[in-house]
């Protein structure tokens, strides 16, 4: 289910946040049950993805924000944009609004009750710009 690979994906991400980069896949993928080995190729590639591009992800978030300091943005919601930039410009290949409705409702799930409106105009600032619309 992408859904929860996302989630996966999304969790293995924020904890590398607190762990100097180190991203532990395949414990975070055994606790959230995940056994479809599609769902399962498909967080570790949306974990590559983001880990090969990590530098030009965030800068991408930092340029588009807007009356913020790049240290005010949360974690939780720097891991859940991080997620979907990744599979938005480098995978490519699910629908950017599938992507962005997914990171909503992470925000909503996981973050503060304002977060899910800040990550749904951030990623709409950088797809823009990267001419993904």
């Amino acid at each position: 289910m992408r859904k929860l690979a996302r989630e996966t994906a999304f969790k293995i991400i924020y904890e590398s946040l607190f762990q100097n980069d180190k991203f532990s896949c395949d414990e975070i993928i055994e606790d959230d049950g995940l056994t479809e080995e599609q769902d399962i190729d498909f967080v570790k590639v949306l974990v590559n993805l983001y880990k090969d591009n990590r530098d030009y992800i965030n800068n991408k978030i930092n340029e588009s924000l807007v009356g913020y300091t790049p240290d005010r943005v949360y974690n939780i919601d720097r891991a859940i944009m991080g997620v979907a930039l990744a599979e938005i410009l480098f995978y490519k290949q699910t629908p950017y609004k599938v992507v962005i409705n997914e990171a909503v409702e992470m925000a909503k799930k996981y973050s503060t009750e304002k977060s899910y409106s800040f990550v749904n105009g951030i990623l709409k600032v950088v797809i823009e710009g990267e001419n993904v619309i």
